[in-house]
């Protein structure tokens, strides 16, 4: 990894980060803003204004009268979900696909930095990113749920939820990653990398629609965000963590692997 390059990314693209994280910053206190144990009907009653189907795709069916279940619900079926995705898709294209588009690449080539280097920083930047979006996130929620309903946030679950989340993000990272490192134009490297993900947020949102639309979820990868079974206490999250673990790790390695060997004329 080269330290300089990797300030160097952040440097070009701290803009990108900062204004995902803020719109990240509207949702969350929004939010917790909005929760009321004693007049969950109110709630009820707006979502009931909304046509069922989209209910149940953005995961509201049930946010109930529990904090925790209730951030789950409405910040984890869609919004922390869709604006990460669409972070990482866009990252990982501007991290290789458009230096080799513009040609740039040539100069990145001529530091004593190996194509290998090269690749690893920018994946290792691409990962950090993500989880320091998720950690400002995860901070100013529990912060705000502290301040204002001490006690209610399950703090222990609401991480392992973020855990899961982010691990499940960093599939389609890593998919945008490994298209950004084979691609010779930002077009290709995002048809790719933003079209997979955006293919497994179809289908999830399909899934939750009823029964019949159920087994949908097992072409979507980001169905690995499972609220209720990460709240539930259990074993979920470290089953999570030891299936994607070894893909986001492969599917990152590949694409170092892709870089390192592809053609580029410099």
């Amino acid at each position: 990894m080269s330290w300089t390059l990797f300030r160097t990314t952040f440097r070009a693209n701290w803009v990108l980060l900062l204004v995902f994280t803020l719109i990240l910053m509207i949702y969350v206190p929004t939010a917790i803003a909005m929760f009321n144990p004693d007049s969950a009907e109110d709630i009820e009653a707006m979502l009931s204004m909304m046509p069922e189907g989209m209910i149940r795709a953005m995961g509201f069916v049930d946010l109930g009268t529990d904090l925790t279940g209730y951030l789950a619900n409405y910040l984890y079926g869609f919004i922390m979900i869709a604006f990460p995705m669409i972070y990482c898709s866009l990252l990982a294209n501007r991290l290789i696909a458009r230096y080799v588009d513009s040609g740039s690449i040539a100069y990145l080539l001529t530091t004593p930095n190996t194509r290998v280097r090269i690749a690893t920083t920018q994946a290792l930047y691409l990962v950090a990113s993500l989880f320091g979006m998720f950690a400002i996130a995860v901070a100013v929620a529990v912060a705000m749920c502290e301040a204002m309903f001490p006690g209610l946030l399950d703090i222990p679950g609401f991480v392992a939820l973020n855990w899961v989340t982010c691990l499940t993000l960093l599939t389609g990272a890593g998919i945008g990653f490994v298209s950004s490192s084979a691609a010779s134009e930002t077009r290709q490297s995002l048809a790719v990398g933003a079209g997979v993900p955006v293919l497994f947020f179809v289908f999830r949102m399909l899934s939750l629609l009823d029964e019949q639309t159920e087994w949908m979820k097992y072409l979507s990868a980001y169905s690995f965000v499972d609220t209720d079974r990460v709240l539930a206490g259990g074993s979920y999250p470290l089953i999570v963590t030891l299936v994607l673990v070894p893909v986001v790790a492969g599917l990152f390695a590949l694409g170092v692997v892709v870089f390192d060997r592809r053609s580029l004329a410099v």
